[in-house]
């Protein structure tokens, strides 16, 4: 029987590398997702945001004006919190492809407030991602 610490990483070393999709690899993995995980995988892809990052974005980050997403905040097991470090907390400039696929989202969405989560939960009435 393995011990449980023989499975925890002990450095910043990666102990796999990461699988790298090509531009053709994303867009035939896009043209196969529906809304809103399409738009979830350009953000993705795009700003390299994490996951909780992605999920605890509000309408109110997104500034289409000046082309940037702020992210303040990260979700972990239903907790909102701090994001991971420091640098994940500047605003992350966004292209006019993802700004044009963010307003196509925000008009269907059904929670286009400020104050309402870019991929809020319909089960939870859009009150939390």
């Amino acid at each position: 029987m393995r011990s449980a610490i023989s499975r925890v990483r002990q450095s910043a070393k990666r102990s796999r590398v990461p699988v790298v999709l090509s531009v053709e690899q994303i867009k035939t993995l896009r043209s196969h997702l529906r809304e809103p995980v399409r738009t979830m995988a350009l953000i993705d892809v795009s700003t390299g945001l994490r996951i909780g990052e992605l999920l605890a974005l509000q309408w109110r980050d997104v500034d289409f004006e000046n082309f940037e997403i702020s992210v303040t905040r990260s979700i972990s097991l239903q907790h909102i919190g701090n994001c991971k470090t420091e640098s994940s907390r500047k605003p992350v400039p966004m292209d006019a492809e993802l700004a044009e696929a963010l307003w196509r989202w925000r008009n269907n969405c059904g929670y286009p407030m400020p104050e309402d989560w870019v991929f809020a939960s319909p089960a939870k009435n859009g009150k939390q991602p």
